[in-house]
């Protein structure tokens, strides 16, 4: 995603987490007034905690993405390393940590990437939408 992109998907997110703070707080006042919730209350409350839901599956989704270019741009930095000790640039034995380094960053963002998604696939909202379709 293109940093613009993102910062417009980031302010929107964060527009609607307000709107969505808002009718909390009022739904609370109302609660608190001893008013009981009405069907549309409910029924508002269970389209927020679908949205919600929805948007943390895109995050994981994103996150794996993430994790998996982190991993490869670890790769290709190790191979860079790797290439300089090769070639006898500067400092071969810190060429060879650092390529190391690189590779151990690698595994764990591979590693972050697979927990991810088998938090995606552990949800039980997933099987009951994979259901409905």
């Amino acid at each position: 995603m293109e940093p613009q992109y993102a910062a417009a998907a980031a302010a929107a997110r964060a527009e609607a987490a307000g709107r969505r703070t808002q009718e909390i707080a009022d739904r609370l006042t109302r609660l608190a007034e001893g008013q009981a919730p009405s069907q549309a209350d409910l029924q508002a409350a269970q389209l927020r905690a679908d949205e919600a839901h929805d948007r943390a599956q895109q995050s994981l989704d994103r996150a794996v993405v993430g994790h998996e270019r982190a991993a490869l741009s670890h790769e290709r930095t190790a191979a860079v390393h790797d290439e300089a000790r090769r070639r006898g640039l500067g400092d071969a034995a810190e060429h060879a940590l650092r390529a190391q380094e690189h590779r151990r960053g690698a595994a764990a963002d591979r590693q972050e990437a697979e927990l991810d998604r088998e938090r995606l696939e552990a949800d039980p909202h997933r099987a009951r939408d994979e259901e409905q379709e």
